[in-house]
């Protein structure tokens, strides 16, 4: 893993007061049996998809899809009761981060190079603008403001026309100078987790990743990675070598453009790192269909295909408002970079935290995006903590499908700006990491007072600056912060009503930053959790979780947060009973048991 000091506080999951009644299998399709539980961690309307994701013991997972609630149920529970899956998700569905168009327009790539000229203005665009990049866009010189409703910057202003202050930009043509003096630079391949990328496309053709390791249309795994020809990546939502489906891949070509569209050839845009051949662009499609939706599986799966295949930078223009441990923990354990987009909901991220962008990961920068006079999108996430660089991401020119160009707006846009420079930066120095180039990347942001204490780093990307960085100043690879801090507090209680009884746990945490909760039969410690992959996971909703008590057993309750710090409970508990017993640990220490353990099922049911 990329080793860098990690920002404190970034929100995980907050400290909340509401109690939630829980059982460890749900009775609202749960049959009792004698088989050990597993506890499902979401309700039933979590699963939107009908999908769950199994993880297995072996650190394989499967999606199981299903056509009715009553199927869903049951098959979670069956899943929920099999020895050999470790834990039972929502397949979750992610949505792309580009955005609706909420200002006057832009000209062509102001983000490289403004000079304070730039203006746009309605029935005056040159190329088609996308007010949602899976909705068509208005056609050249037919785009109008969609509302007066749309038009406020976080600037407070209220005007309909946008104006540019010069130097609000990347620096790109100082650091394409900086880039092409050094004839030392390395190779870089970068993967576009993403809908599919448009390869064919003229700008892109020549910056595409390639497996040279496969023969395209022969059937055949050639290179034996699992993957039957994927010469230009993989198609995870598809589940086929098809890179590029059509128009519905509008999102990733763009994108793709941003980073490596080819410059100085007399045609189309320039991508930022598009002037050197060293860096590659693999397309891993995860988002499809008209809507632009993924799922957790197909996100896990290509960031796994990418690190194996050479990737050493991932963007990620995409979220989800919803903790996913599964992806948490891909991400985590990858030795990759991922750039990631923000969010398009206008709202704190510390506080209302969008995932992945809010992961507390030492291998993640969170991107804003930035307008052409120098203030902060409305529509864009911020965070002092846990948002770390700005960049331009508002009217972005890039390649659109079947060889042509348009507007976008959204962090989307602004991550990929950071993902070129990224992939610059790392291939331009010799024997660099990944996690410095994380800081030199972060270190090197141009200071704005408008983002001081709405993004951490208080500045704006600056590849140029990044690209002559003091590398003196970088923090050792193998330098990690101090990670103590306050770990989470476990205490339970239990009661009768109505002649059942109940086990009442709740979570504590100074810091506010727990992540997990999960449980297992016996009394285990914490090195049996390994990180939280083995257990049963409970849905974080509440600082207290009450299960019901259908039957005698023993089970250890385990938490984690963000910085790394666990705490284990071990419970058993006897049913039905009419005392009340409580205890409580912190720090890993076992708390004591209680009442007597009977004979026969050790579940709750």
């Amino acid at each position: 893993m990329i080793q860098i000091n990690k920002k404190q506080s970034r929100l995980c999951a907050a400290l909340l007061t509401a109690a939630v009644l829980l059982t460890l299998v749900p009775m609202a399709y749960a049959a009792q049996t004698d088989a050990d539980p597993t506890l499902a961690s979401y309700e039933l309307s979590d699963y939107e998809n009908g999908e769950v994701l199994a993880f297995f013991a072996d650190g394989s997972s499967s999606v199981y899809s299903y056509d009715t609630q009553d199927a869903l149920a049951a098959g979670i529970e069956a899943l929920s009761s099999r020895s050999d899956v470790t834990w039972v998700q929502p397949n979750f569905s992610y949505e792309d981060t580009g955005e609706a168009v909420n200002d006057t327009l832009y000209s062509e790539q102001w983000a490289l190079n403004n000079d304070g000229s730039f203006t746009f203005q309605p029935q005056q665009n040159d190329y088609p603008v996308y007010d949602d990049p899976f909705e068509s866009p208005a056609a050249p010189g037919e785009w109008t403001m969609p509302g007066a409703g749309n038009v406020s910057r976080r600037s407070g202003s209220t005007s309909s026309t946008v104006t540019s202050v010069a130097g609000i930009d990347v620096n790109a043509e100082e650091a394409w100078s900086l880039y092409s003096a050094n004839e030392d630079s390395s190779k870089v391949v970068v993967a576009l987790i993403d809908t599919g990328v448009d390869y064919s496309h003229d700008e892109l053709t020549d910056s595409i990743w390639i497996n040279s390791d496969e023969i395209a249309g022969n059937g055949l795994d050639d290179d034996g990675n699992g993957y039957i020809d994927d010469r230009y990546g993989w198609n995870f939502y598809g589940d086929s070598n098809e890179v590029y489906v059509g128009s519905e891949d509008d999102h990733g070509t763009h994108c793709a453009g941003t980073i490596v569209a080819s410059s100085d050839n007399s045609a189309g845009i320039a991508g930022i790192a598009g002037a050197t051949d060293n860096i590659e662009l693999m397309s891993c499609k995860v988002l499809g269909s008209s809507e632009g939706t993924g799922t957790t599986a197909d996100i896990i799966e290509a960031i796994a295909y990418a690190e194996a295949n050479g990737a050493a930078i991932a963007n990620l223009s995409l979220g989800t408002s919803t903790f996913d441990y599964g992806l948490y923990l891909a991400m985590k354990e990858s030795d990759m970079l991922f750039v990631v987009a923000s969010g398009n909901d206008g709202t704190n991220s510390d506080t209302t935290a969008t995932y992945p962008a809010s992961y507390n990961l030492s291998n993640i920068i969170s991107v804003a995006n930035l307008q052409s006079d120098g203030t902060l999108a409305s529509s864009s996430n911020y965070g002092k903590t846990s948002v770390d660089i700005a960049a331009p991401g508002s009217y972005i020119l890039s390649t659109t499908t079947e060889n042509t160009f348009s507007y976008m707006t959204g962090t989307s846009m602004a991550a990929p700006m950071v993902t070129a420079v990224a992939a610059l930066v790392y291939s331009y120095y010799d024997d660099l990491t990944l996690d410095q180039t994380r800081q030199i990347i972060l270190g090197s942001a141009a200071p704005l007072t408008v983002l001081d204490g709405v993004v951490a780093t208080g500045g704006m990307l600056d590849a140029a600056a990044a690209l002559s960085y003091d590398l003196t100043t970088l923090t050792d690879t193998a330098e990690t912060t101090d990670n103590s801090g306050s770990a989470p507090v476990l205490s339970y209680n239990t009661y009768t009503q109505n002649g059942s009884t109940y086990l009442t746990l709740t979570i504590a945490d100074a810091d506010s930053d727990v992540c997990l909760l999960c449980y297992a039969n016996g009394t285990q410690t914490t090195s049996y959790f390994n990180d939280g992959s083995v257990g049963t996971q409970v849905s974080l909703s509440s600082a207290t979780v009450t299960f019901r008590v259908y039957s005698s057993g023993t089970f250890t309750f385990y938490a984690a947060d963000l910085t790394g710090n666990e705490t284990t409970l071990t419970v058993t508990v006897s049913a039905p009973s009419s005392s009340t017993s409580s205890g409580s640990t912190s720090g890993g220490q076992q708390a004591p048991s209680y009442g007597a353990p009977r004979q026969g099922g050790r579940n709750f049911r």
